[in-house]
């Protein structure tokens, strides 16, 4: 049975559809929002049309050619000559029969055809894929044959954004620039004291305290590509392949943006090159310290890259035994991340590994040290006609921020210290 031109022109329409309604839900996806009332109306319409198109081809995919079984029961009542079906393959392409050849195993009106044909032509010289393959005295299709692929494709690259998902970034509802307040109080410790003198009626202590604001921008990140009509056209899921491969881009960028502002910190704990257990467990406790004398509060995740990772996988204590094991711990000052750098705990610190971080130091800190902010951009496209092509981009706007641990002095002398982050390395 052949693709006629109506069903082909269907099908063609409904994978449109399908990449459509896919971006709609993708974009949802990716600013991390509900579907809105646009792109419920466009999905309803999406799969109303899919509905239609699919009742469609069920008429005009039907096949009309008389059975084989009854052409020959008539053959018994037509003076011995068999009344023959039509040549499944009579307005066929050759592409078409080479894909009935290679599918004929999980294909059953493929196999159909095949033994429809064959049934009359067994004397017939051999055709296969190719002559070389075939038995002797043979020709075949090798001219039209592309190989196929097999299962997804390999990448290699690390995906995601596991410290921003960590520190539990803030999705900004639009891309202004805004500001950011804080109450600075630094008479907080003296503020509430006894009555002056310790007599009655006396005068209370009285401080006054400020609230500021920084002013927060964004900046952005992303990236674009120049697709093909021939590429989008002629290769099944292009247009979704470079859509999500784009995204998947932007959300890297993202987290190498906050990695920046992490490994750009001052404020470093010394450990020297191959330091034992022992000398490690006291850096982490020092940089513990350090995090919460400078916010008072205290640091909830350790953050390192695969180095890290296996600098800490490394540690034993006297007795050989991991101080962070896989499973299982015994006397263990905690269980490691998972290879994929899910769940464990260290010191009670979430452990978090991002290879963006490439080298073997540990940083630490909380909520308060590091703020991201992201708004994630719409799918920015347009069809250029002179080139036939289609631009496509995508790209968010982040902005980052540290308060201040310790105020500026007059004349920002001395500077203002950010020490909510902590290098250990």
């Amino acid at each position: 049975m052949t693709v006629d031109a109506i069903s082909e022109r269907l099908i063609t329409e409904r994978d449109d559809l399908q990449v459509r309604a896919n971006g709609v839900k993708r974009t949802a996806m990716d600013q991390n929002r509900d579907l809105s009332d646009n792109d419920r109306e466009l999905l309803v319409q999406y799969r109303n049309r899919i509905t239609a198109i699919d009742e469609q081809l069920k008429i005009t995919t039907d096949s009309y050619e008389m059975d084989d079984s009854i052409s020959q029961q008539l053959a018994k009542y037509n003076g011995g000559r068999q009344i023959r079906s039509e040549n499944p393959w009579e307005k066929a392409t050759p592409g078409q029969v080479l894909w009935d050849y290679l599918h004929r195993s999980s294909d059953a009106d493929a196999s159909a055809r095949i033994q429809s044909f064959t049934r009359y032509t067994r004397a017939a010289q051999h055709l296969g894929t190719t002559a070389e393959g075939t038995v002797a005295v043979a020709g075949g299709f090798g001219g039209l044959i592309v190989s196929q692929v097999q299962g997804p494709i390999i990448d290699l690259n690390w995906q995601g954004m596991p410290f921003v998902t960590a520190l539990g970034y803030t999705d900004l509802p639009n891309a202004n620039t805004f500001m950011r307040p804080r109450l600075v109080d630094p008479d907080f410790d003296t503020a509430a004291g006894p009555q002056a003198g310790g007599l009655e009626k006396a005068e209370l202590p009285s401080k006054k305290w400020d609230i500021l604001a920084d002013p927060i921008s964004l900046a952005g990140v992303g990236n674009y590509i120049n697709l093909s009509i021939q590429a989008e056209t002629m290769v099944p899921g292009a247009l979704d392949i470079v859509v999500t491969q784009l995204n998947r881009r932007t959300t890297r960028g993202i987290e190498k943006t906050a990695i920046a502002k992490l490994t750009a910190t001052t404020n470093v704990i010394p450990l020297a090159d191959g330091a034992t257990a022992a000398e490690v467990q006291a850096a982490i406790a020092a940089g513990y310290v350090a995090v919460w004398e400078a916010t008072n509060a205290a640091p909830t995740w350790l953050a390192y890259g695969p180095q890290g990772a296996g600098k800490l996988m490394g540690l034993t204590d006297l007795a050989g035994r991991p101080l962070f094991p896989w499973v299982g711990p015994v006397n263990a000052a905690g269980t490691a991340a998972a290879p994929t750098g899910e769940g464990g705990s260290a010191y009670g610190l979430r452990p978090v590994l991002s290879p963006g971080i490439t080298d073997d130091s540990l940083y630490m800190g909380n909520s308060v040290g590091l703020e991201v902010y992201v708004h994630k951009l719409p799918l920015l496209q347009a069809v250029e006609p002179s080139i036939l092509g289609r631009q496509l981009a995508a790209a968010a706007l982040v902005g980052t921020y540290q308060v201040p641990t310790t105020e500026a002095g007059p004349g920002n002398t001395p500077p203002a210290a950010y020490a909510g982050l902590v290098k250990i390395g």
